[in-house]
């Protein structure tokens, strides 16, 4: 009976150590399994400066937009302003400027009288009468600000643009031909009007 015990426990004791043998196979397959670590040899590039840099950004523009990496400068013809009367000028390239500009007539015109808080009226050739006594650095004021409003790109500071009204919001456009950006154009604004004597005389009647 003893040495039935015992073998039992030999046999108990085998199965066990079988067992053991299993797990320690299976921890061997599980670590053949696991991700190994590789080096390699990094090697530094090239160094480029700031100045490099900025000049490969410079010439990736040039060549996928030529139009946008050269800057054209914007050459108006100057206006030529003349004496009507005693009380009023002319000015005779009007419509001339507005074609080089590319902007409607009536909307130039509706700027000038705006700003210079003034009446006037077209001629048959296309020449300008204004009343009051302008000059020609006044006309010339008056197209700067109507060309940095209406005429000159704000991304680009191109003057290949177009002027177009919406007939929705019934607001002006300005549409770039060159960068394909578009803005909402200024309204136009009465400007400064100077105090003339006959604005006091009435303010005076007025009172």
């Amino acid at each position: 009976m003893a040495d039935d015990e015992e073998t039992l426990e030999f046999d108990f004791g085998k199965k066990k150590k079988k067992n053991k043998d299993k797990k320690d196979k299976k921890d061997e397959e599980e670590g053949d399994g696991e991700a190994k670590m590789v080096t390699t040899e990094w090697e530094k590039g090239e160094v480029y400066t700031y100045d490099e840099l900025l000049g490969r950004l410079y010439q990736i523009i040039e060549d996928k937009n030529p139009t946008l990496g050269t800057t054209k400068k914007y050459v108006m013809k100057p206006p030529q302003v003349v004496r009507v009367g005693s009380k009023k000028v002319g000015w005779v390239n009007f419509t001339e400027i507005c074609n080089l500009m590319k902007r409607p007539v009536e909307h130039v015109i509706t700027f000038a009288l705006v700003e210079f808080g003034t009446e006037g009226s077209t001629t048959a050739e296309g020449q300008l009468t204004l009343k009051g006594a302008y000059k020609e650095k006044h006309v010339e004021s008056l197209l700067r600000k109507y060309i940095r409003e209406f005429v000159t790109c704000e991304m680009c500071k191109s003057a290949n643009t177009g002027l177009d009204k919406d007939q929705s919001t019934r607001l002006w456009t300005v549409n770039c031909h060159n960068c394909g950006a578009s803005r909402t154009a200024a309204s136009i604004k009465a400007g400064y009007h100077a105090v003339t004597r006959a604005d006091r005389r009435a303010a005076k009647n007025a009172a």
